[in-house]
């Protein structure tokens, strides 16, 4: 058995790794390449936020198809497809000449991207981890999530500003290919069912898809993490761009390396904490600091206060990441896991593609103040129906049974 949980933590080092590349070169990379390619096509940022959109939906449709092939497929196997689809789409963009093209990648970047993300990353960590570790196993995976903006996002500007971007892009794609597909292939792998201890009495692992989906917990839960990925993800993606007016691209990218740096360490901090304090009170608690920390970057004057900003948005980014996860999995057991959660990240992913290109339009409508101080307000009403996520779906069908 400790062999078995030592390859726990392998395949948390192996997420991490995948995780950092993934998100490096994507999500935080996004307001890199919307800064840069709105300047290279002289194109407004409404235009390029669209495709950054594209990018996050076309993630969540096919995130739900990936749920489905992980009961099909080794996951192992689903991560190389998704490193292959995702560093061709990358390494092509050098390419572009025209926007339609900019999307067409951004499509198929988005394609590739689901075999690399969430639903697969904790599906591995919560078979692994079925007991009270899995708090802290998630923190520690998901600070590659920020570990990429930290290190990948200002090699990346870097990169473009003293390279130049077209010829930059083959490079970042080559990543995908020389670190995600050998630690796919040779450590990625499900446990299996006698190496892991499931609580196969719960009530809640019991549930039916239909019946964890139709709960009001679920549909709460799900759209107000939708809003909240859109008043993050929104902020993040122009917050490169914010950062460059105030000072230039080296103030922008320290910007966002504050902010992933804030992400991991208030990650780590948080999944101690989650195990002491109830996950709701706590995601309450992180809604308010992204609030806060959406309104600092929409007023910031100087350098130093965008890049305070940024930290106080990336403390709660990394919690806010993961508490969703930890919470579907405290509630929803068993092999409808992954399926809830892929449906739930749809739902969130409505918000993240949303996101981008509304505070794009409200930047080129009214400029980036609006627009952030817009985004907190997002926050309130997710806070709302977060503050709502009473009862669990074990409980909601035990009232609904006494009414009948």
């Amino acid at each position: 058995m400790d062999d078995r949980k030592h390859y726990g933590w392998v395949i948390v080092a192996v997420v991490l790794l995948v995780q950092t590349i993934s998100s490096g070169f994507g999500f935080y990379n996004m307001s890199v390449y919307v800064a840069e390619f709105a300047e290279l096509m002289g194109r407004p940022v409404s235009d390029l936020s669209l495709a950054v959109s594209l990018f996050f939906l076309t993630g969540g449709v096919f995130g739900l198809y990936v749920a489905n092939l992980i009961n099909r497929f080794e996951i192992r196997w689903i991560m190389v497809v998704g490193a292959v689809i995702s560093g061709t789409a990358l390494a092509s963009m050098s390419l572009v000449t025209k926007i339609w093209q900019i999307y067409a990648l951004f499509v198929l970047f988005g394609l590739g991207n689901t075999g690399l993300s969430l639903v697969i990353a904790t599906t591995l960590i919560t078979r692994w981890f079925p007991g009270p570790n899995r708090s802290i196993a998630l923190s520690v995976s998901f600070t590659g999530l920020s570990l990429g903006g930290v290190t990948l996002t200002p090699l990346t500007a870097y990169l473009f500003n003293n390279m130049g971007v077209y010829e930059s892009l083959p490079f970042l794609g080559l990543s995908f290919a020389l670190v995600i597909i050998p630690l796919a292939i040779f450590f990625v792998r499900l446990p299996r069912p006698v190496e892991v201890v499931v609580d196969t009495q719960s009530e809640e692992s019991q549930l039916s898809y239909a019946q964890a989906i139709r709960s009001s917990f679920f549909c709460r839960n799900s759209i107000g993490y939708a809003l909240c990925m859109l008043a993050q993800v929104g902020g993040i993606a122009h917050l490169y761009g914010r950062l460059d007016i105030i000072g230039d691209y080296e103030v922008a990218s320290r910007a966002v390396a504050s902010l992933s740096m804030a992400s991991i360490v208030f990650r780590i901090l948080g999944g101690w904490i989650v195990t002491r304090l109830a996950l709701r009170t706590f995601t309450l608690c992180m809604l308010v600091v992204q609030a806060i920390g959406l309104t600092m970057i929409g007023m910031a004057d100087t350098a130093w206060q965008g890049i305070v900003a940024a930290a106080v948005l990336g403390a709660s980014v990394g919690n806010l990441l993961m508490s969703q996860p930890l919470w579907l999995a405290e509630v929803f057991h068993g092999a409808i896991y992954p399926r809830v959660f892929a449906l739930a990240s749809a739902l969130s992913v409505v918000g993240i593609a949303v996101g981008p290109y509304l505070l794009g339009l409200i930047i080129d409508r009214t400029g980036y103040e609006v627009a952030y101080v817009s985004a907190a307000g997002g926050c309130a009403f997710a806070w709302v129906l977060i503050y709502l996520s009473t009862k669990g779906p074990k409980m909601e069908l035990q009232n609904s049974s006494v009414v009948q």
